[in-house]
This record gives structure tokens, C-alpha cells and sequence, in this order.
């Protein structure tokens, strides 16, 4: 919708007009998330803030993968930094990841290939705003 807009009309103003829209911010869980972003959620670097520093460990008898070490995201004197039984039996000392720069993200972003979508719901999505656009 941001591209291309669709054709809205406004019952105030007695008038139709191209509306552009985005989807600036949502509350979900994780798996939506990545249907939502496109980025995937599953894997031993499923964790978006951490990517490459992600410690993940596979569960022996669930084959389910699990993400370690986030409580080097909380202030280095917390009270459960110290935790070894509660969590993974170690102490937890290390700080958390740099986050990006504005320089870091766009090099990371800036050869990514922009397809949102499926093909095949691309094409019904287009058939469905060509049909609607012919009715108005």
C-alpha cells in the first residue's frame, strides 16, 4: 500500500483520494512477528537483537531449540545475574551485543531483495485491488 496506494473514499468530504499506508508498529508474539517481518524465527540465530552473538541449545528428548543468555540484557549488578540454579547454572558476566549503527543497519539491509510476499498471494492481492479499482 505504501508504493502504489489504494483508492479511498472520503464520506466527509464527498471526494475519493489514493491513501498510501505502512505498518509502523504492532503488538505480537513472536511467531507472528516473523510472518509480520519476514525474518525467521526459528533456527539457532532466531533472536533478532542478538543475530550472530545468539547462544542457543538443541533440547535432547524435545528436539525443540532454546536461546540462552539473556540476562547479560539486564544492568550488570541485577540480582539474578548471580542465579546458577534458576537459569543454566552459570553466572551470567558478559554485557550484551552492540546494537547497530544507522551505517551498520543500511549495510546489513542494503542488497536485501524487497519481495513481501508469496507469489501467489501477490497475484490475488493484485487481481483483488484491480477488480476493486474497476468497480470505483
Amino acid at each position: 500500500m505504501w508504493d502504489h496506494g489504494v483508492k479511498v473514499f472520503d464520506g466527509f468530504a464527498n471526494e475519493t483520494f489514493k491513501m498510501h499506508a505502512m505498518l509502523f508498529c504492532t503488538i505480537n508474539d513472536f511467531s507472528v512477528y516473523g510472518n509480520l517481518s519476514g525474518y525467521s524465527v526459528k533456527g539457532h540465530k532466531a533472536c533478532p537483537i542478538c543475530e550472530e552473538d545468539t547462544v542457543s541449545q538443541q533440547l535432547k528428548h524435545g528436539r525443540k531449540t532454546i536461546y540462552l543468555r539473556h540476562l547479560r540484557f539486564l544492568r550488570s549488578h541485577h540480582p539474578y545475574r548471580r542465579l546458577k540454579k534458576t537459569f543454566n547454572g552459570h553466572q551470567e558476566t558478559s554485557s550484551p551485543p552492540t546494537p547497530l549503527t544507522g551505517v551498520g543497519a543500511y549495510e546489513k539491509l542494503n542488497n536485501i531483495d524487497h519481495t513481501f510476499s508469496k507469489l501467489k498471494k501477490k497475484v490475488i492481492c493484485d487481481k483483488l485491488l484491480e477488480e476493486k479499482n474497476n468497480l470505483l
